[in-house]
């Protein structure tokens, strides 16, 4: 399903276009050199610049981490589980596989980064933004939202079911399937995301998409309601032949 644009008439009243996210930039003022070892389960580390290091397969579970920069991490079969991400900037990520539920992404920025499954369920995700990613399974079912961009991204396979989301906005980004089954979306706006597949399409209620999509959502809305959509005047016409043959 394309991504597109919608216009408003003059005069149409603002209230009819979604809010778009509220992002605040991360306050990295105060960076310092450090070292993968500084990283600790349950600790907290403060203006860490993280560079060209290898996190892979290690426990960093309830691990806060305020005002930092990574830049060039590993992070395969990394624990992040109950993490706080606060002020952070993390650029050329690479995962095959990162463990995230339940923790809290606040003020982040996710750039240039590949991540093969993110498991970011039941988390808390508010003014994060995602930019030229490349992200395979990422599960966000359950996750409260606020304030979220995604700009430039390719994802095989999105899960928001059950999530509440306010504020969320995608930018020149495709999706290979989008799974939306329950939870709540105000202010999300899809006209920037390509969608080859939708599952759950009557849980997008609150979600603003282009004309072009709601004519390709058009059958599955239609299924969804148990709509019968024939051409009544065609069949009348064949009738009719038939009557007089």
């Amino acid at each position: 399903m394309t991504a597109g644009r919608t216009h408003t008439a003059a005069g149409s009243s603002a209230a009819a276009c979604p809010r778009p996210p509220a992002l605040t930039a991360p306050d990295l003022s105060r960076l310092r050199d450090g070292e993968a070892d500084e990283l600790t389960a349950g600790e907290m580390v403060e203006d860490l610049e993280l560079v060209e290091a290898d996190l892979s397969g290690g426990d960093l579970s309830a691990l806060t981490l305020l005002s930092c920069r990574f830049s060039e991490v590993f992070a395969n079969d990394t624990d992040l589980a109950a993490a706080r991400l606060v002020d952070c900037r993390l650029e050329r990520l690479s995962a095959t596989y990162l463990h995230s539920p339940r923790s809290t992404w606040r003020t982040v920025e996710l750039v240039d980064s590949r991540i093969g499954a993110w498991e970011l369920y039941d988390a808390d995700v508010e003014s994060l933004l995602m930019e030229n990613c490349r992200l395979g399974f990422t599960n966000l079912a359950g996750t409260t939202v606020r304030d979220l961009l995604i700009r430039a991204t390719r994802i095989d396979e999105l899960d928001l079911s059950g999530i509440d989301a306010q504020r969320v906005r995608f930018e020149d980004c495709q999706v290979g399937t989008l799974r939306l089954h329950g939870g709540s979306l105000s202010d999300v706006d899809l006209r920037g995301l390509e969608m080859r597949t939708v599952s759950g399409v009557g849980s997008l209620a609150g979600a603003t998409v282009s004309s072009g999509q709601l004519s390709e959502l058009a059958p599955l809305l239609a299924q969804h309601l148990g709509l019968r959509v024939t051409d009544q005047d065609h069949a009348q016409n064949v009738a009719t032949r038939s009557r007089r043959a």
